[in-house]
Order: structure tokens, then C-alpha cells, then sequence
């Protein structure tokens, strides 16, 4: 799930080709013409994650998911569209793995506990980054993401802009961060994060880069730390900052 603070109704075909409204939810379940269907959107969607998750993004395509329900291709369209609408059931569908009811109590830990839920959906889920790139459209789950966040901030001196350009940016960087920690197989996300270390020491030593030498200098980047700390710490970061101003 990617969350944008604005985005737009409906779109002309020159852009995207379609001439349906950009959202799903604007398009009716069934279509008017036939037999009602065999199939929901539910349904569709589930099949399209799991190809995703299994394959990437570009693995959910209308006619893979169309002959894992064992379905004529066409007849997928009669559900979904088009394939921007079936990222945008997908997207929506993992934001329903938050958590709301296991965040702390303060709100502060309850905005970095629901970044970490968002790191770890984007590992459940590495395809979500790629289809952050899509046309932003916010579903029922992200509409229930926004609410909780905005009332942990409903405490806050921040007016709605800002409200929701936190939202925005914590969001997009728990679900980028989740994404980037992919490192390969047969090899640990600790052993990645160390090679980072090795490689930044190593390049200051050559002294081509003189601003990272004297900053390590004055405090070279930890290897003890581990991945969750890391993480938790540049999310306050950006929490506090934004809190503050």
C-alpha cells in the first residue's frame, strides 16, 4: 500500500488508455452484461498476490492470474479492467495485514509500530515497492490506515497538510525500506548491511571522498546495531522532525 495525499477522480484515455474511472472502487463488481460471474474480486485478488509474491510483479499478469482460477483470460475483464486496476486490489488487500489493535498506547510508539507492520508487509509482500510507482488510489484499507494515523496525531500542532504528509512519508519509507531489505539469496540481511560498512570504510580510506572520511572519523557507523534497530531509529528520526516543525 502506497499512500499519496491527492490524487485524481478520473483520468482521460490519452493518458492511461482506459476509459473506466482510474479507481476499482468506482467500477461496479459485476458487470451488467451475462450470467453473474463465478468468480469475485476477492478471489482474483488473492491469486494475483500469490503470484506476485511468488514471481514479482510482473509475474501477476491478467492472463497468469486468469489460469491460476482456471479461467479464460477475457473473462477476467469482465471483473477487473485492467491490470492498474488489479495492483490497486492488491496493494489494498496487503494493507489489511496491519495490526491497529497492537499498537502501543502513546502515540508516538503506536506511529513507529505501525511503520515497522509496513516494513514487514513489504517483506512479506517485495513486489509492493513496484507497485508503489503506480497511479495513487486509495482503497478501503488505505482509508483505514489514514484514519488510525490521524488520530494518533490528533494530539499534535500539525494542521491536515502536514498531517498527511507525514502519514505520506512514513508510509512510503516503512514500505521502501521493507523493500530494499531483499538482499539476495544466501545471504543474510546482516551480512548486507555489514558489506555496506566494509564498502563505506574502504572508499573513505582512498581519500577521493573527503566529507565521508571526516564523517566516519568522527563516528564510524555501527555493525552491532541490528537491522530492527536501524530501522527504528531513522523512522523516529523522521517522526520527531516532522512532529517538531
Amino acid at each position: 500500500m502506497i499512500l499519496r495525499t491527492a490524487h485524481a477522480d478520473k483520468v482521460t484515455p490519452e493518458v492511461t488508455g482506459l476509459t473506466t474511472p482510474i479507481s476499482i472502487w468506482d467500477v461496479p463488481e459485476q458487470g451488467t452484461r451475462g450470467p453473474k460471474g463465478k468468480y469475485d474480486r476477492s478471489a482474483i485478488t488473492a491469486a494475483a498476490v500469490r503470484l506476485a509474491d511468488a514471481g514479482g510483479l510482473e509475474a501477476a499478469t491478467m492472463r497468469a492470474v486468469a489460469a491460476e482460477l482456471g479461467m479464460a483470460p477475457m473473462s477476467l475483464y469482465n471483473y477487473v479492467p485492467a491490470k492498474d486496476h488489479l495492483i490497486q486490489l492488491m496493494t489494498d488487500r496487503v494493507g489489511a495485514e496491519y495490526r491497529y489493535q497492537e499498537l502501543p498506547a502513546a502515540p508516538r510508539d503506536a506511529m513507529v509500530a505501525l511503520a515497522r507492520q509496513g516494513r514487514d508487509i513489504a517483506r512479506r509482500h517485495p513486489w509492493l515497492p513496484d507497485a508503489m510507482r503506480r497511479p495513487a488510489v486509495i482503497g478501503p484499507n488505505g482509508l483505514a490506515y489514514i484514519d488510525c494515523f490521524l488520530g494518533l496525531l490528533a494530539g499534535s500542532a500539525l494542521d491536515m497538510t502536514a498531517k498527511m504528509e507525514l502519514i505520506s512519508m512514513v508510509n512510503g519509507f516503512s514500505v521502501s525500506y521493507g523493500g530494499l531489505e531483499q538482499p539476495g539469496a544466501g545471504v543474510s540481511l546482516e551480512q548486507y548491511l555489514a558489506a555496506q560498512v566494509a564498502t563505506l570504510v574502504s572508499a573513505a580510506a582512498t581519500g577521493n571522498y573527503p566529507n565521508l572520511a571526516t564523517a566516519l572519523s568522527q563516528s564510524a557507523p555501527s555493525q552491532q546495531r541490528d537491522a530492527d534497530e536501524i530501522f527504528d531509529s531513522a523512522v523516529g528520526r523522521l517522526i520527531d522532525g516532522a512532529l517538531a516543525g
